[in-house]
């Protein structure tokens, strides 16, 4: 038994050290948002963006959209910004800044360059549409924890990769979740991997707790109602076939969180029709 303990602890120890040198989430996030909560002139907040020409050339795409544009598109970052409006523009920032770090393949969880970005994409999506649905003050929190909802899958790929036979086989033996098969052989799951990364990112606890929890919104204890909505999120576009990768329909069902959220068979259906348009929308000017 002491043997397996340690044998277990070395790459617990290992992943813990990679996921201390994933490089900080972009800053233009926490700089933007104090201006946009004081109101701070367009000119202020152009100034920052336009420092990162990636960020830049996706908030000017997302404001010509057809979605965005009114009588003639955007000319300029400024008019991008005053024509897309708060949300919004941290909406796409978040997204553009996330594929950073998930756009790469994820092979251990079966999941080909650009897929896990896309799942994470159409989650958040889907999260901020059952938070709307549900009068939740809280959008743009469950927009957040949707998008960054699988981050730890990027530092365990590797390792999933490496020991997805052992993993696939505790599943069948002990009938185990994909999730608690994580755990068992790597030490860490993902959702708890993810929150720890998110943690050192600075994002604040309910986000942290909404990627955390994603799968057990039961066992969230900082914000349990956007735990709950990423939950239902996280499964609805997996059933959509959006990156549900190997572990998709291998993790924990917790079906009456859809009861909880208002969420029947009819109103699903509504929202899942919905948000394949926003995310394909939403993927022309953020993959250009």
């Amino acid at each position: 038994m002491e043997h397996a303990q340690t044998a277990q602890s070395k790459p617990l120890d290992e992943i813990l050290r990679v996921a201390e040198q994933l490089p900080p989430f972009p800053d233009v996030v926490q700089k933007v948002m104090p201006l946009l909560e004081r109101m701070a002139p367009v000119e202020e907040i152009e100034a920052v963006i336009q420092y990162d020409q990636v960020i830049a050339a996706k908030v000017l795409a997302l404001a010509r959209s057809p979605h965005y544009t009114r009588t003639q598109p955007a000319r300029s970052l400024k008019e991008a910004i005053v024509s897309l409006g708060q949300r919004a523009l941290v909406e796409v920032i978040l997204a553009a800044c996330s594929a950073r770090f998930q756009y790469h393949a994820v092979q251990g969880y079966d999941l080909r360059d650009g897929e896990l970005w896309e799942h994470a994409v159409g989650t958040a999506i889907m999260a901020d549409r059952i938070a709307e649905r549900i009068g939740s003050a809280e959008r743009l929190t469950a927009y957040t924890a949707g998008l960054l909802h699988d981050i730890g899958k990027t530092v365990l790929n590797h390792y999933v990769d490496h020991y997805l036979d052992r993993i696939i086989q505790t599943i069948k033996k002990r009938k185990e979740t994909f999730l608690e098969a994580e755990r068992e052989i790597l030490g860490i799951d993902h959702q708890e991997l993810g929150g720890l990364i998110a943690t050192r990112w600075n994002f604040p606890p309910s986000v942290v707790s909404g990627i955390a929890h994603h799968h057990s919104p039961q066992e969230s204890t900082e914000n349990g109602q956007v735990a709950a909505v990423v939950y239902a999120a996280n499964r609805m576009v997996a059933a959509m076939g959006i990156g549900a990768g190997v572990d998709g329909f291998l993790n924990p069902n917790q079906d009456h969180v859809f009861e909880t959220l208002g969420l029947d068979v009819r109103t699903m259906e509504k929202l899942m029709a919905d948000v394949f348009i926003a995310l394909e929308e939403t993927k022309k000017f953020l993959s250009a």
